[in-house]
């Protein structure tokens, strides 16, 4: 089967489902299994590559493989910091709002994370925010796991390129999402519409996901919600390029028809890797310089919750 066939699979299942949790369980032995194959994964990120410009254009560490409505299925990369400076995070503390989420180590060694008790982010005393410790892990290749909806989480940066598939979607139906799935192909009039509804306070009603309340960071030995967050990149492309050739080259993507094919369109200075890959070079794992205003350690973070 078709890759683009067994993400539409994936999707229904979630879309005909009236119990949203649920079915992230009943499809958790598929989801597993599509984590290791390796001809799902490279036909899925060759239909990525030419159907978008990630590789000319690359600021991101992730590759969307589907979207429709409220369900979206990617892969996500986490490189490690380019100081090499231990348990310094990825990303702020964060929750997802109404998405649930299932992830699944594709390659690498895995990343320390920290999940946060549901909900625990709404209890604020004067201003402070009370997360409260679920569990402290490091997800690896094996089983995947599960986000719940709004349950706050925060990610390290891995030693080594850690690659993931992440399958997300809502808790429930959403109307807003049928709609959101029908203007699939009028992205402009979709973001207009859901500016609106934010505007006019109906965001609510139509089940749009919070803009506020999302992020959250250590300071002076307490944690805050971050405001005015922005994360409109992971990188320059000089850093995120290097990163998605060395998940490339761990998983063994390196077609050299395929790639020779798209060589040209990539920069002069980023072909070498499109070379090195396909002969086999070692490819370095150097990592990401990060932002400075989502860098923090676990310590701070511990600490911050006693």
């Amino acid at each position: 089967m078709k890759s683009k066939d067994i993400l539409e699979n994936l999707a229904k299942k979630l879309h005909d489902s009236q119990n949203r949790q649920e079915a992230h369980e009943k499809l958790i032995g598929h989801f597993e299994d599509l984590c290791v194959d390796k001809d799902f994964i490279h036909e899925a990120i060759k239909d990525c590559i030419k159907s978008t410009d990630i590789l000319s254009s690359a600021n991101n560490l992730f590759f969307h493989l589907y979207t429709s409505g409220d369900i979206i299925i990617a892969i996500n990369l986490f490189s490690p910091i380019i100081d090499r400076a231990k348990d310094i995070t990825f990303d702020n503390i964060h929750h997802h709002g109404w998405r649930l989420l299932t992830t699944g180590v594709i390659s690498g060694n895995g990343y320390e994370t920290i999940n946060f008790v549901k909900k625990s982010h709404e209890k604020v005393n004067n201003g402070f925010v009370e997360l409260e410790i679920e569990d402290i892990y490091k997800h690896t290749l094996g089983p995947s796991k599960f986000i719940d909806s709004y349950q706050p989480h925060v990610v390290f940066h891995p030693e080594s390129t850690t690659a993931t598939l992440a399958l997300w979607s809502a808790e429930k139906p959403l109307v807003n999402q049928k709609i959101k799935k029908y203007l699939k192909h009028f992205s402009k009039l979709r973001t207009t519409l859901s500016k609106i509804a934010h505007v006019t306070g109906l965001s609510n009603k139509l089940g749009l996901n919070p803009i506020k309340g999302l992020y959250y960071h250590p300071k002076n030995g307490k944690i805050v919600e971050t405001i005015n967050y922005s994360k409109p990149a992971d990188g320059p492309t000089k850093e995120i390029l290097p990163c998605m050739f060395k998940f490339f080259q761990q998983i063994g993507f390196d077609d050299s028809d395929f790639f020779n094919k798209i060589k040209n369109k990539l920069a002069p200075e980023y072909q070498s890797l499109v070379e090195m890959l396909i002969s086999h070079e070692h490819i370095e794992d150097k990592g990401i310089t990060g932002n400075i205003r989502r860098r923090f350690t676990k310590k701070e973070i511990i600490s911050s919750l006693n």
